[in-house]
């Protein structure tokens, strides 16, 4: 297989993977804006959404450069490059997916404090 394939196969793995935990953490991130109101609920949920999307795109652009630089530069194995390179996308996203649940949650409560 070409390096390309490997990258398109790395990136929809990581993308995959990480769409399941977004939506995990997104459900995690509901439950914790329970008794918030309707405007807070909101705004957090957005900022959720946002900061998981921009971590969904930036960890498929880490999973295809890494793997490019594992077989080119590197010369591993395609399979080990295929496994690491996706293993270091889907942390990334899970970075990003808790700080976007931590960040949502203290943007509702500053807008609930806000209010009074």
């Amino acid at each position: 297989m070409t390096t390309k394939t490997l990258s398109i196969i790395s990136v929809v793995l990581t993308v995959i993977s990480l769409i399941l935990l977004g939506i995990v953490a997104f459900l995690f991130t509901v439950l914790a804006l329970n008794g918030y109101g309707d405007r807070e609920g909101n705004a957090a949920i957005a900022i959720s959404l946002i900061c998981q999307g921009s971590g969904l795109i930036l960890s498929a652009i880490l999973a295809s450069r890494l793997l490019r630089l594992f077989i080119e530069k590197f010369n591993w194995n395609k399979v080990l490059a295929v496994i690491l390179s996706v293993l270091a996308g889907t942390t990334l996203g899970v970075i990003f997916a808790f700080g976007s649940f931590l960040l949502s949650i203290i943007a509702a409560d500053a807008l609930w404090n806000s209010r009074f």
